[in-house]
């Protein structure tokens, strides 16, 4: 009986320990534009869980600093390319041996080199406050292509004609792999 409980103890240790690496706890740090958008002095960090394709999101912007009027923070996963970005490139062309992307191997080339990104939505005030925005994300899919964690201000507050492409970085940090 007390082997069986033992072992049952190492399974159970051994699956929370499993659990805890899928969890990527990730540091945002400012970029050089967000002193453009007055976000210089805003940190953050996401929870990313590749495996089950889950991120959460908080941003906390300094004291005595606010969004600019009618902008919105954006939170992203994103993977570099091959012509650099944010984190380290892992495109891979594994599944493109029955015939190049697009269907147009200069045009499959050109998409390679650049970055491309998954949004994980608008970000919201916590609770009123204007210093603290979060935002969560829920994906049926595995995160593994995307190496970096984007919040990204949106000028144009994503209304009117809605752009899928990032507005511009101001907070970033890499997924650990």
């Amino acid at each position: 009986m007390r082997v069986g409980m033992a072992l049952m103890l190492v399974v159970v240790l051994a699956a929370a320990g499993n659990a805890a690496m899928m969890m990527h706890r990730v540091k945002l740090q400012p970029t050089p534009l967000a002193k453009n958008a007055g976000l210089g002095g805003a940190t953050g960090f996401a929870d990313v869980d590749v495996d089950k394709g889950t991120v959460k999101i908080t941003v906390q912007l300094a004291a005595g600093t606010h969004l600019p009027m009618g902008s919105v923070l954006e939170g992203w996963v994103v993977d570099a390319g091959r012509k650099g970005g944010p984190g380290m490139s892992h495109a891979s062309e594994k599944d493109q041996k029955y015939g190049a992307a697009f269907g147009n191997e200069e045009f499959a080339t050109l998409s390679r080199d650049i970055p491309y990104a998954l949004s994980t939505g608008i970000l919201r005030s916590r609770g009123g406050s204007m210093r603290t925005y979060v935002g969560s994300f829920k994906i049926d899919n595995t995160l593994g292509p995307y190496n970096a964690v984007v919040i990204t201000v949106e000028s144009d507050g994503n209304k009117g004609a809605y752009d899928p492409r990032p507005g511009t970085p101001v907070l970033v940090g890499e997924i650990a792999k």
